[in-house]
């Protein structure tokens, strides 16, 4: 039974076409086989059984309650009438003529895919068959002969026993699969806990020091000195073990593609600062441990990859010379440094050392020397994520003398690392805004050099553009367009609201009266006209998060006065946060639970800008902005940014579509809302 309903389930995305098929096919190929191609036998019974079983399977959901649990076993009883027992049984009728062989042959092709476990395959295909000779056998009068024709049997044992063999290979590379992404699952899963539990830790510190209120009414309480400084140490480790686990989460969500990782994302990165932040923040067992890692920078240097993926690489180091250490007091050695080879990252321990014989497989997936908590798949996938880095990792150990690990790095101008910046510059999508034909020149230029096809447009056309329209890695706007006057760069800077992309700014002296207008600090770069020529700067461009130059003019401040902030949340935890971090930082704050709330608060009250959640009961984010932008009130414009925890394209879709001014992803970095409240508000 366990069995029947293991192939159900497999069948089930398929069962609704699978039954019309069936149940329209069997009467279909009657009219076919009885008058536009006659043949020597056909049965409308047996097809009328045949096309009822089937629609039994399409009305599986609508039976009584008491025959659904049945269902697996009337879809066994279907498949097994509908595909070997009827074929056969008209092969055998019409004495095994070619359009019966053929149809048979693709029957059983058909069962084959539709019951993917071989022995019920196999057992199916004996009952039908036998079947299929008795009731033949009871039909033609009991014949004395055989009613076989044993040229065809080998053909037919082939197409079983091939077939069957074929798909169950694809079959348990499937699920070897899926096992190496439960396992790995259930490896991230764990080094989830352990930053959840110091998370939960720190919130117990929190709450035993905050003072107990004695009597009612009380309006102050005393906090020492001490426990001020506490609680402040206690909430910045708070952060970063959050920051740890969202680099968890993103290390799950990255791209991999069996055994290569996705270069998509890469950018240039320091390794001394990524490393740095690796042993600052390893998930350590106590105090005494964080003193066993110690850094010896000899010379930093630039590689290109993934800050988080390289950390986990780290990570998985530290852990395993943690879990393989002696009695003797454990020591790691960290240390950087380059020779003509290349750039590398040095990692030593006096641990318990590896086996020559157990070096052989270190890098095979699920190998284990057999300690408890290991899943044989960490060194596996940092061999991948370094060779991604055009790298490698090479291990030298003995049993018993310590274990070194050497994460080597291409130099920067080598051919192998020319070659990874190409692969991702090439992927690279840019968007020119000018009128200048030098603007466009250079731009080719780039183009030809990072191997990206450019999108040059012109200020006219920009205005045509939609919000969504403007999805580019690099937008650089060109000021001193004859045709972009302030008007039309507000307008611009308006649309490009929505995107992610780095936006920098040609400009010579004659635009400099634009400069003031320019939207501060968030994704912009003022660049001059000579530097955007320089292809290094370029380069920075598209791969260095955080390369900047300083603006030539100073941002207007922001006004003195409180600006009011509807905080629309229906998650009271979240929402009670963010009011109090919020009022800290100057605004004034109301709290709805939902959208209609919402509304009829900003009937009642002036709102400078409303931060909304998306997801909610009675009426979501989406809805309520909708209200909002058609509704005749003087608030039908105020600045609405939504605050989600989705950041899919259909999402992003739903929020530019409903009128929505800007948008943040929860967990926000609070400099990043508070810039998006004061740039809307």
């Amino acid at each position: 039974m366990d069995a029947l309903r293991k192939v159900y389930h497999y069948a089930q995305p398929n069962l609704t076409l699978i039954s019309w098929l069936g149940m329209a096919g069997f009467p279909l190929y009657y009219v076919v086989w009885e008058y536009l191609f006659p043949q020597q036998y056909e049965n409308l019974a047996l097809r009328l059984l045949c096309s009822g079983l089937f629609a039994l399977v399409l009305l599986r959901e609508k039976l009584p309650s008491q025959l659904q649990r049945y269902n697996p076993v009337i879809y066994q009883i279907a498949i097994t009438t509908g595909l070997p027992f009827f074929f056969f049984y008209m092969l055998l009728m019409n004495d095994w003529a070619y359009v019966w062989v053929m149809s048979y042959m693709s029957a059983t092709f058909l069962h084959i895919l539709l019951v993917h476990m071989t022995r019920v395959v196999f057992a199916q295909a004996i009952v039908a068959i036998s079947c299929a000779f008795f009731f033949a056998w009871i039909a033609k009068g009991h014949p004395t002969e055989i009613l076989i024709e044993w040229p065809n049997v080998p053909i037919f044992l082939f197409v079983y026993v091939f077939g069957n063999f074929c798909y169950s290979r694809n079959q348990d590379e499937h699920e070897s699969r899926a096992s190496l992404a439960k396992t790995f699952g259930a490896g991230i899963a764990h080094e989830m806990r352990n930053p959840l539990s110091c998370l939960c830790t720190s919130i117990d510190v929190i709450q035993s020091t905050l003072p107990q209120a004695e009597k009612r009414g009380q309006k102050g309480y005393y906090l020492s000195e001490e426990d001020v400084s506490m609680m402040k140490e206690v909430s910045a480790e708070a952060m970063k073990i959050i920051q740890s686990g969202n680099e968890t989460i993103d290390l799950l969500l990255t791209s991999i593609d069996e055994s290569r990782v996705s270069r998509s994302t890469f950018k240039r990165y320091s390794a001394q600062s990524v490393v740095s932040d690796a042993i600052e923040s390893f998930s350590y067992k106590g105090e005494v441990d964080k003193r066993i890692i110690s850094l010896d920078v000899h010379e930093n240097f630039p590689f290109i990859g993934s800050d988080t993926l390289l950390k986990y690489v780290m990570y998985n180091l530290f852990k395993n010379a943690f879990h393989h250490r002696k009695a003797e007091p454990l020591k790691i050695d960290v240390s950087l440094f380059c020779d003509e080879q290349g750039h590398h990252i040095e990692v030593k321990d006096n641990g318990n050392g590896i086996s020559r014989e157990t070096l052989k497989h270190i890098y095979e997936d699920f190998y284990t020397t057999g300690k408890k908590g290991s899943y044989g798949l960490g060194l596996p996938f940092c061999r991948r994520v370094m060779r991604s880095f055009g790298g490698e990792i090479q291990c030298h150990s003995a049993l018993g003398e310590g274990t070194t690990f050497t994460l080597s790095f291409p130099p920067r101008y080598s051919e192998k690392g020319r070659k990874i910046v190409h692969e991702i510059t090439s992927i690279k999508s840019t968007l020119t805004i000018s009128d200048r034909a030098k603007i466009s020149a250079r731009t080719w230029l780039h183009a030809a050099k990072f191997g990206f096809k450019p999108q040059i447009i012109s200020i006219k056309e920009t205005v045509q553009r939609q919000e969504h329209e403007f999805e580019y890695d690099l937008i650089a706007i060109d000021l001193a367009s004859k045709d972009l006057t302030k008007d039309k760069l507000a307008s611009l800077q308006s649309r490009l609201s929505f995107t992610e992309a780095r936006v920098i700014y040609i400009y010579d002296t004659e635009a400099n009266q634009h400069l003031d207008q320019l939207i501060s600090n968030r994704i912009c770069l003022s660049l001059f006209e000579s530097e955007y020529n320089a292809y290094d700067r370029f380069e920075a461009l598209l791969l260095d998060p955080d390369f900047s130059t300083q603006p030539p003019v100073e941002v207007k401040g922001q006004s003195p006065e409180k600006r009011k902030v509807l905080l629309v949340d229906d998650n009271l935890s979240l929402r009670k946060l963010t009011k109090i971090l919020l009022e800290k930082l100057g605004f004034e704050v109301i709290e709805r639970d939902n959208g209609q709330q919402a509304l009829e608060a900003l009937d009642k009250q002036m709102i400078d800008v409303v931060l909304m959640d998306i997801e909610m009961p009675i009426m979501g984010g989406i809805e309520a902005t909708q209200r909002i932008r058609q509704s005749n009130q003087p608030y039908s414009q105020v600045p609405i940014i939504a605050h989600t925890g989705d950041s899919s394209r259909g999402t992003l879709e739903k929020i530019e579509l409903s009128g929505m001014t800007d948008y943040i992803v929860k967990p926000a970095d609070v400099n990043r809302l508070v810039e998006k409240l004061n740039v809307a508000s």
